[in-house]
């Protein structure tokens, strides 16, 4: 990143599988330590990720963060460290109750799975056990909405998957993917760039002011959204070449890398 463009950051935000943590899901203790010391030099440090909530809160608290955390892709950001839901958009269930027997009937194998944030709820075709359905319709509530519809389909990797789902459910739905052998579908416009730009549109921080890092397909609109963009060197090449940098891997701490060298950085100019 240019010297101007260094000075202008205001805010970090960093996905976590693929990116900030490592292959086994560990976070290193040069990323917190990054995160840690960014927040302490007055940045506003935000995790952005599919992950739900109840999955997303140790991990906050453990590093100490303050502010808010984006989880499910965007659907819902809370506040730190209690986990407080700020804001929330799920998917309607009469968009469900369409496009879920659209789905069935055009992908082989298909089988799904209901995110609400503070639980699951799946098929048995996708897991089965005790708490599993066998269909998924049987489950929809219009006093319960979901944030995000899983679906795994035989025989179709999640890039074929997502698109056969965006054409048959197009204006409604969002497939996207995080890297997990399955697409993680939002409500149409719904995704981590939506969920960023609104969080600080209320902070007052614009699109120039952002730093963001990620690895997979789903953090693509938060590069498009962000004024400068990290891909990892794990990264998937699309992701890569939507970046206007790429670092080290998540096992070699390409998080901390950068934010070391942005924090000497913005030091140094203040010194000056």
């Amino acid at each position: 990143m240019p010297e101007s463009q260094v000075s202008r950051i205001k805010l970090i935000a960093s996905d976590l599988d693929g990116t900030l943590l490592g292959s086994q899901g560990n976070l290193s203790a040069r990323n917190a330590a990054a995160l840690q010391a960014a927040q302490a030099a007055g940045l506003t440090v935000v995790l952005v990720t599919g992950r739900p909530v109840r999955m997303v809160l140790p991990l906050a608290q453990q590093l100490g963060l303050h502010g808010h955390v984006i989880c499910t892709n965007g659907a819902a950001t809370h506040r730190l460290p209690g986990g407080e839901g700020e804001d929330r958009v799920g998917i309607a269930p009469h968009v469900l109750q369409a496009a879920i027997p659209r789905l069935r009937q055009a992908i082989p194998g298909v089988a799904f799975a209901l995110e609400y944030g503070d639980r699951v709820i799946r098929e048995r075709a996708l897991r089965d056990d005790a708490d599993s359905v066998p269909d998924i319709l049987s489950v929809l509530d219009d006093h319960q909405v979901p944030l995000k519809l899983i679906v795994r389909g035989a025989g179709l990797d999640t890039h074929a998957l997502n698109a056969r789902i965006n054409a048959l459910c197009a204006g409604q739905l969002e497939a996207s993917s995080s890297g997990a052998s399955f697409s993680e579908v939002a409500a149409h416009g719904v995704n981590k760039g939506y969920a960023l730009a609104r969080l600080c549109g209320l902070l007052g921080l614009e699109g120039g002011q952002c730093l963001v890092f990620g690895d997979a397909h789903n953090d693509l609109p938060m590069f498009a959204w962000a004024g400068a963009s990290v891909a990892m060197n794990n990264a998937v090449q699309g992701v890569q070449r939507a970046a206007g940098e790429v670092t080290l891997s998540n096992d070699e701490d390409g998080v901390a890398v950068v934010i070391e060298r942005l924090l000497e950085t913005q030091g140094g100019l203040l010194r000056h």
